[in-house]
């Protein structure tokens, strides 16, 4: 019969695996790479849901974790590193994964109050989230060191070098690409209105309000024509074309949805006239 330490160890076994998918997620979703037979929406889609659920599954390890009677921890081994009677060393390097999700969390979701250079410096955490918690899942007991776990352990751990060697060398590729093969700069195209945050435009009144982009912060991703292909079409490096029709009242839920998803912030709605 399955022991309230074997649901911890599942759930931290489903945590590692989640946290490594969101990392290669991410890094593709960085270099705009469409998921086969999906929108470009739905890569920041998947990686939005998978973190969450990251998030979910190292809650509930940890929960069961403190529970569990053989370790005898406290709520406070959590969060604060090197406080554990039980494998302390492993257990801090834990906790500071556990820390720096929080942080990932949380600034992801003020992310368009952080701005976008802000939030982009404190979302590199996340690689020193991942190794924290691979290093933690493997110096916890044995069940990560030995057998299909730690086959599991190594596929993990290929993935998501493979990916960073691969975004790795995409920067260094383009730091070395001559200027005159470099993507031009899209001029911003006038606009007579003044830009508001999303969220404090719903009580606008519908067709009052327009979509424009900034051309310095956009990198190109293209979610924003599959979010809103009746009013944004791409030009061809990619980039944004936004029609000077103010925004209908049946897609004025999904502006707001366009500006929010923006990998880039690069959208904004704005008041018309």
């Amino acid at each position: 019969m399955p022991t309230i330490g074997t649901a911890s160890a599942a759930a931290g076994v489903l945590s590692t695996v989640l946290l490594t998918l969101v990392v290669v997620l991410g890094i593709l979703v960085n270099r705009q790479v469409r998921l086969p037979g999906q929108r470009r929406a739905a890569g920041i889609s998947m990686h939005r849901l998978t973190s969450l659920l990251a998030l979910g599954f190292v809650v509930l390890h940890v929960v069961t974790a403190i529970e569990a009677p053989y370790a005898r921890l406290n709520p406070a081994v959590a969060v604060v590193p090197l406080i554990s009677p039980y494998a302390p060393a492993w257990i801090g390097i834990g906790a500071i994964a556990l820390d720096l999700m929080i942080v990932l969390t949380v600034t992801s979701l003020l992310r368009r109050h952080l701005g976008r250079r802000t939030w982009r410096m404190l979302h590199w955490l996340a690689y020193a989230c991942w190794p924290a918690a691979m290093a933690h899942s493997l110096g916890t007991g044995n069940g990560m060191r030995a057998g299909r776990l730690l086959d599991l352990a190594i596929a993990c751990m290929v993935a998501v070098a493979c990916a960073a060697g691969w975004r790795l060398a995409a920067a260094i590729r383009a730091a070395l690409r001559p200027w005159s093969h470099r993507r031009p700069v899209r001029q911003a195209r006038p606009v007579d209105a003044v830009t508001w945050p999303a969220a404090g435009l719903h009580a606008e009144r519908p067709g009052s309000l327009r979509l424009i982009v900034d051309p310095i912060s956009c990198t190109g991703h293209g979610v924003c024509a599959d979010l809103l292909p009746g009013l944004i079409t791409l030009d061809q490096w990619g980039y944004p074309l936004i029609t000077d029709e103010p925004v209908p009242a049946a897609l004025a839920s999904r502006a707001r949805r366009s500006v929010t998803d923006c990998p880039a912030l690069a959208l904004r709605l704005a008041r018309a006239g």
